[in-house]
């Protein structure tokens, strides 16, 4: 499932989703070639996955503050997998795939 967050509410919600599941956090760009690539990758993902994305463009202060509340130097395009409230891994630019991001979330669903 794909979740739009607009507002620091919007985060809060899906923080506390990951206390029951690992979450991604999906950060992209409008204009970045990068961005198109890895949203692409995100889409075919948010049907196992539960995903919530930004524009950062229309969304600044919320990138930042995802960035200030995880611990997680901003970039654009990433993906922060989230579990407990808490980010466990991010991926950047070309590191943004299907099954880079479901071995991530089921490796804590799964633990070895």
């Amino acid at each position: 499932m794909f979740y739009i967050m607009h507002t620091s509410a919007d985060l809060d919600t899906a923080l506390q989703a990951s206390e029951e599941k690992p979450i991604v956090i999906f950060k992209h760009s409008a204009s970045c070639p990068f961005s198109a690539q890895a949203q692409m990758e995100v889409a075919h993902a948010k049907h196992d996955l539960d995903i919530h994305g930004i524009v950062v463009q229309y969304t600044p202060e919320l990138k930042e503050e995802i960035a200030e509340r995880l611990g997680v130097e901003h970039q654009t395009p990433q993906a922060i997998i989230v579990h407990r409230g808490k980010a466990v891994s991010h991926h950047w630019r070309s590191e943004i795939t299907e099954m880079g991001l479901k071995k991530s979330v089921k490796a804590l669903l799964n633990p070895a």
